[in-house]
């Protein structure tokens, strides 16, 4: 982990909220020798400051870094636009009282919701809707958790999530442990990524629509050069098959490869195993990709052989699940 360029962005996170360098080093399970070395290149860069012995904190860049600094790399993942929803296993004693109690403690609050009847507060500059029986958490807008896959981002936004929590708590004088969570919304980019930088240099935008709606975006949301971006209520789960068939296909400047065929013919035998129902839905996931690889191909003329034996591949593959049907 201490070899990879975003270990900093972990010292960064970890210094967000502790001051004791003795727990970072410990939680970390890193030497105090290691430890000084990244406070050093930390301090280089302006994004910490020495306040004292043993005392760091960060600088008003660091605090507001959601853009692409030098410590992240291409088509590393940025997850954001989260939404969590906190569902309360035991709901606290007097939570059917919560406006009465943020009245009584003076604690700033919005009445919001279809029937205007649920008190929305803030916690570390989030807003929290205290509904029925959950919470509702929206993330600030281009807050951003930075991570080597969507796993690892998601897993940083939900220690954001418990610090939320941990507020709330502090604020209300509740406990709201034990409790269950959800993603009611999140989104997945591969940032610095080259197909979007060339696109967003023409001035492209890409959306891509299946029937559930949108689901692949390329922009620049930053301003920092390309997002190849999974949204809609899939995007974790769309996000993580498609870095991992970029950078297959980056390794091989993109052409057909019999990698790419064999895992071709590996699904069709997958199908027979599985039964009609999914014979129907791979075709439909077929007809998808054959239309995102199409909008693609009209948008980059560089791209535009590859695209036709992708496109050729698809048509195949489509054969031979109607012949299987």
């Amino acid at each position: 982990m201490t070899c990879n360029n975003n270990f900093y962005l972990t010292i960064l996170d970890r210094l967000r909220f502790k001051t004791n360098l003795q727990k970072v080093r410990e939680e970390l399970n890193i030497s105090k020798q290691q430890m000084n070395y990244y406070l050093r290149q930390l301090k280089k860069r302006g994004l910490i400051q020495n306040k004292g012995y043993g005392w760091w904190e960060l600088t008003n860049q660091s605090k507001r870094m959601t853009k692409y600094d030098n410590f992240l790399k291409k088509d590393m993942i940025r997850g954001h636009a989260y939404v969590w929803e906190v569902k309360l296993i035991n709901k606290p004693e007097n939570w059917d009282k919560r406006l009465e109690i943020l009245k009584k403690k003076k604690i700033n609050h919005k009445i919001v919701g279809a029937k205007n009847t649920t008190p929305r507060i803030k916690a570390l500059g989030r807003k929290v809707w205290l509904c029925k029986d959950h919470l509702r958490i929206f993330d600030i807008e281009k807050s951003s958790y930075y991570g080597e896959n969507a796993i690892e981002a998601r897993k940083n936004s939900f220690l954001q999530l418990l610090r939320i929590v941990q507020v709330l708590e502090n604020k209300l004088g509740f406990s709201l442990k034990p409790f269950n969570w959800e993603f009611r919304k999140e989104h997945y980019a591969l940032i610095k990524n080259d197909f979007a930088i060339e696109q967003n240099n023409k001035g492209i935008i890409i959306r891509i629509n299946d029937e559930y709606g949108e689901w692949l975006l390329v922009d620049d949301s930053l301003g920092m050069g390309g997002e190849l971006e999974n949204i809609g209520k899939k995007s974790f789960e769309t996000n993580i098959p498609m870095k991992k068939w970029w950078n297959d296909n980056k390794k091989h400047n993109f052409k057909v490869t019999p990698e790419f065929i064999l895992k071709g013919f590996n699904n069709l035998i997958q199908i027979q195993e599985k039964g009609i129902k999914h014979q129907a839905e791979y075709s439909r996931d077929l007809v998808e990709h054959k239309n995102a690889i199409k909008k693609m191909g009209n948008s980059t003329e560089a791209n535009s052989k590859t695209i036709e034996l992708l496109a050729g591949v698809v048509k195949e593959l489509s054969e031979e699940v109607r012949k299987l049907k």
